[in-house]
């Protein structure tokens, strides 16, 4: 292989900025920085990468090689925005030459490297370039076969490398024949020499399987039983990170082809709850072992039903893990309720315990779980207590059925512990009062109410601890959102006595959630609201007032939603006493609100559109300044980062609590921002609710709110503002039309419409969106009418529906096939119940808008109409009484419209 090399000299002016890169000096590592950046990255990009490989492939010095390594990986593939290409990055600025340089050196690096930390890096970087190579259709000839080579190697280094990265980049050798590599992977998985050279095998033989094609799955997935060989040294060694770090790959693996655990599945069982029982691990190690049987029972629900005592050997560990809980003093002594518990035993129990119900069905999970829900109950240990109430409100939602017929024994038991002398025990009766009251609507609310009522407004007098007065009135909030007003009319006298007492409460998030739940209870009772409203509005106007200070943002933001909810609760005309004052205040907070992070923003928007909803067309002299920042949200873009995995401050970097969440796209960590999307999200929302209730009076913002919403039909982050650009475009349309505006603009203003709408017919692969996008054209024909479609619209609008009816029917077929061959475990039925709603509720939109076709254009839409009937026809023949019954309301329609 020949080296273009770089000379002595240059290696020399590079060696002191890589050694002060690596400096305690602030100011020599800052300076460094400030030389590579503008003297190397920018100046001399292929002698810095070129050098960078000759200090990997034959510097003298270990750290220096290991840490050219990392850098050369970091610089190669970071993207420079400085550059005149925003994405580009700096291998793809050098020259050819300078990658097959590094390429070439990074191959003798990996053959001679002595040192396993720093082999590790160079296999690394070696696969982050194969990576970079298969993205731009490049080709590193010459590494499979090295690759290949270094696994038959006499050296167990070179083999544990070869699989590494191959476990990285398992594409590299996805054109060879699946026998081959089952023997290559076989001899590694079984390799006598290193305990090394078989976790890496373990790793990618699991990263091939997950990308290959059926044929090749079920052919590795015969090794299975070797693949979980490795792991039983490191059991028995009670190394935790080896060990999660091998059950991460089988996590993978479980998530994307479960069903080749089948035959391993007891093995597994037994081996994971043997882990998770044994306190000698530590917590994440127990808690991932569980991950891994979760995972396998969400994938494969039904295989996991089949295998005996699945269920059974996970709950009595899970239940044990939720009374690994500490009394912290400072659980009752706190204001931020938010807190990181996420990595905690008690948590991963609770979360096992729903995940099980929900994946595997109550039959499987109650009659284990309340072995021993009763004799915790009777335990004197507020632990024990506080763990059954957690596991009734873990399991409630995926257990509906199993549970409903016991439902008033179950209800007597947790209102029993409503009275425990322990608080943290009345806070989780609390909790699974208020989870019950949501999984258990309407019927929990109809024939319990009583009970429940008087139980939670009992806690809320519970003066000594705050944070349990708070979580009475957070579970009434559930109770009350899935009332009917009627069985809440009795209490509420006594309901909003107690708020308006705890709003009297020193503790700031104690008034916060009796605003909220105060809010929740005028909307459930509407109306009935007017008795209170003069005590009420009072106090949240005085605290809207007064409370300015940025540590009562929150508290702001509860009393904004709240008095909005009341002024839509009560009318207009009652509300009319403090219209004028609450809008002046909304202003005002608008005009002050200027931190980009403020959580204000989002209920200001919402309770524009409420005053909007409840005042008509009166709202309208408010609308100039409200629109510009509605507008702003709406456009805002979501902010993006790529995250370097050997970063150890990201946490600090991209805090969740400012909203950062994480997810993994071909190997890489991308942040997303989400905050910012639910702003924008509820932006979209407002824009639809002024569309609909203002009619012609929104007409002036029409164009620049239309310009927003087509490009969003695509704006695939968050479903939420998609169906909310969707649903708005009818409400343009005709506010456009009750306007008066002139035809031709109106034609136009569809055309636009027509377009984009058409184009996403075409390409919709997400069934609820498309369920959208057709009620939306159907919705602007009734608006626009004959004038709207021309033949050509009409044939692209037939070539489409008979692309989406052709798929319909395919996945229709696929389900009943499935269900003829025993592939549903009647445990399925909901799952499988939810998935057909969806498809139906889709269709019955397709047929709408045929069925709008057929309104407006009556016969002369029948020869178009000819195209689809071969589709129409196959629904009309097919078995499922379903798809009978939409082709036959087809015909209806056509009888109706063209006689």
């Amino acid at each position: 292989m020949a080296q273009v090399p770089v000379s002595a000299e240059v290696l020399q002016q590079l060696t002191p900025v890589l050694t002060n890169l690596l400096s305690v000096d602030n100011n020599l590592r800052t300076e460094a920085e400030t030389q590579l950046n503008d003297h190397w990255v920018t100046q001399q990009p292929d002698l810095l990468l070129t050098g960078l490989a000759q200090f990997v492939a034959q510097s003298n010095e270990v750290q220096l090689r290991s840490h050219c390594s990392v850098l050369l990986r970091r610089l190669s593939f970071k993207q420079f925005t400085s550059s005149a290409n925003p994405d580009a990055r700096l291998w793809d600025m050098v020259q050819p030459s300078t990658r097959q340089s590094v390429k070439d050196l990074l191959l003798v690096a990996l053959a001679n490297e002595s040192d396993q930390g720093t082999r590790h890096k160079v296999a690394d970087t070696i696969a982050e370039v194969a990576k970079s190579d298969m993205g731009d259709d490049g080709n590193w000839e010459t590494l499979p076969k090295a690759l290949f080579e270094c696994t038959q190697s006499p050296n167990a280094a070179h083999r544990e490398s070869a699989f590494r990265i191959f476990a990285s980049v398992p594409e590299i050798i996805a054109d060879q024949h699946v026998d081959t590599l089952r023997g290559i992977f076989l001899a590694s998985l079984t390799d006598a020499q290193s305990q090394e050279v078989r976790l890496e095998a373990m790793k990618a033989t699991a990263a091939y399987i997950i990308q290959a094609e059926e044929p090749a799955r079920k052919s590795l997935g015969t090794l299975m039983p070797q693949m979980l060989d490795p792991l039983s040294p490191v059991i028995s060694a009670r190394d935790d990170q080896t060990l999660v770090d091998g059950l991460v790959v089988l996590i993978d693996l479980a998530d994307n082809a479960p069903r080749l655990f089948r035959p391993v599945l007891p093995n597994v069982l037994t081996v994971m709850v043997s882990v998770a029982k044994d306190k000698s691990f530590e917590d994440r190690t127990r808690q991932t072992a569980l991950e891994l049987l979760l995972t396998i029972s969400e994938s494969a629900a039904g295989m996991c039903r089949k295998t005996p005592n699945f269920a059974n050997e996970i709950i009595p560990v899970a239940m044990e893990m939720i009374t690994d809980i500490e009394d912290d003093e400072t659980w009752y002594t706190t204001d931020d309720l938010d807190e990181d518990d996420n990595e905690e035993n008690y948590v991963m129990g609770e979360s096992t315990m729903d995940r099980l119900a929900r994946a595997l069905g109550g039959k499987y999970v109650v009659p284990t779980a309340f072995e021993y829900i009763p004799k915790m109950f009777e335990s004197g240990d507020w632990r024990q207590q506080r763990a059954a109430l957690m596991t009734i409100s873990s399991i409630g939602e995926g257990s509906i059925k199993i549970m409903k017929p016991e439902l008033g024994n179950i209800i007597q038991m947790i209102v029993g512990t409503t009275k425990n002398p322990h608080p943290r025990v009345r806070y989780a009766a609390c909790n699974a009062l208020g989870q019950m009251a949501t999984d258990f609507s309407p019927m929990l609310q109809k024939n319990f109410h009583e009970p429940i009522i008087t139980s939670l407004l009992t806690v809320m007098e519970d003066n000594a601890q705050p944070r349990v007065q708070a979580h009475a009135a957070a579970a009434m909030v559930n109770f009350c959102e899935e009332a009917h007003k009627a069985i809440t009319e009795p209490y509420l006298d006594a309901i909003f006595e107690h708020l308006l007492i705890l709003l009297k409460v020193p503790k700031t998030y104690v008034q916060e959630q009796a605003i909220t739940t105060i809010a929740t209870v005028a909307d459930n009772a509407q109306s009935k609201t007017i008795k209170y409203q003069g005590v009420i509005m009072p106090l949240l106007l005085d605290i809207l007032h007064q409370a300015t200070t940025k540590e009562y943002r929150l508290l702001r933001c509860r009393a904004i939603e709240c008095a909005s909810l009341i002024s839509l609760a009560v009318g207009k005309e009652a509300f009319a006493p403090y219209t004028d004052s609450f809008i002046q205040i909304l202003a005002q907070i608008q005009q002050t609100n200027t931190d980009a992070d403020d959580q204000q923003t989002s209920y200001l928007l919402a309770a524009w559109a409420r005053m909007c909803k409840m005042m008509g067309e009166d709202f309208l002299p408010y609308l100039p300044n409200i629109m510009p920042p509605l507008l702003q949200s709406a456009q805002l873009t979501p902010e993006f980062t790529f995250v370097d995995p050997e970063d150890d401050d990201i946490e600090s970097k991209y805090p969740t609590e400012e909203g950062w969440e994480f997810v993994g796209i071909s190997g890489q960590q991308i942040g997303i921002k989400t905050s910012v999307l639910e702003e924008k999200h509820t932006a979209m929302e407002m824009l639809v609710s002024y569309a609909r209730d203002l009619g012609a009076g929104f007409v002036q913002y029409i164009p620049s709110v239309l310009d927003i919403a087509l490009p969003l039909l695509k704006f695939y982050f968050h479903d939420g503002v998609r169906h909310s650009a969707a649903q708005l475009l009818p409400f343009l349309l005709a506010d456009a039309k009750a306007a008066g505006v002139p035809d031709n603009d109106l034609t136009e203003l569809w055309r636009k419409i027509y377009e984009k709408l058409q184009k996403i017919m075409v390409i919709e692969d997400d069934i609820t969106f498309l369920d959208a996008v057709y009620l939306s054209f159907t919705d602007c024909l009734e608006v626009i009418g004959t004038q709207g479609l021309t033949p050509q619209d009409i044939e692209q609008f037939v070539g489409a529906t008979n692309d989406q009816l052709k798929k319909f029917y395919e996945r229709l077929n696929e389900r009943e096939a499935a269900k003829q061959n025993g592939e549903y475990d009647p445990e399925d039925e909901e799952a499988l119940e939810d998935e057909e709603i969806a498809e139906d509720e889709a269709l019955s939109s397709v047929a709408r808008g045929i069925q709008g076709l057929f309104k407006v254009f009556r016969t002369d839409i029948l020869p178009f109409f000819e195209k689809l009937l071969p589709h129409v026809m196959q629904f009309l023949n097919h078995p499922n009484p379903h798809a009978r019954q939409w082709a036959i309301c087809v015909f209806d329609d056509l009888i109706e419209f063209t006689g």
